[in-house]
């Protein structure tokens, strides 16, 4: 019997991503965490737009992980200072917001947080244009990779 293309292309694809992110600098995974927040915060607020229940708690669950396994473990509070606290307490406030979003179906509350990650998504982009390497460069080369910790460095260069 052969292979079945679906399964093989998602293989494809699932390495492919493997890949992008091993090859991928500590600024493009934050930029990667902040698509993926984006692309969850979109599919969730369809879903409770038009009362698909499970796909919306699915949405709002990707997002909560993201934001605490993902964005909240890169902060490194010891060097970051201010930033950094200010960083993790909007992540809090985004992950509160998204809780009361999906207890009360709440759109706006997910477009506030939506609009939220978009801003931050856009100031990581100028950061990595206009001084690349600053936080690779500041990370030690043993930190793990997100979701553990990535040992990033706001606000030190």
């Amino acid at each position: 019997m052969p292979a079945n293309p679906l399964h093989a292309s998602r293989s494809y694809a699932a390495t492919g991503i493997e890949t992008t992110i091993a090859d991928a600098s500590p600024e493009q995974l934050i930029l990667m965490l902040h698509d993926g927040l984006l692309a969850a915060l979109q599919r969730a607020r369809g879903a409770m737009v038009e009362g698909r229940i499970a796909e919306k708690g699915e949405g709002i669950s990707k997002s909560l992980a993201i934001l605490a396994e993902g964005l909240m473990p890169a902060l490194d509070l010891k060097q970051g200072g201010e930033i950094a606290a200010n960083l993790a307490a909007l992540y809090e406030y985004m992950m509160t917001c998204l809780t009361v979003a999906n207890l009360k179906n709440d759109v706006l509350r997910l477009d506030e947080v939506a609009k939220l990650v978009q801003e931050l998504k856009s100031a990581w982009q100028a950061l990595a244009t206009a001084l690349p390497g600053v936080v690779a460069a500041s990370t030690p080369a043993d930190a793990p990779m997100p979701g553990a910790r990535m040992g990033l460095s706001f606000g030190a260069a």
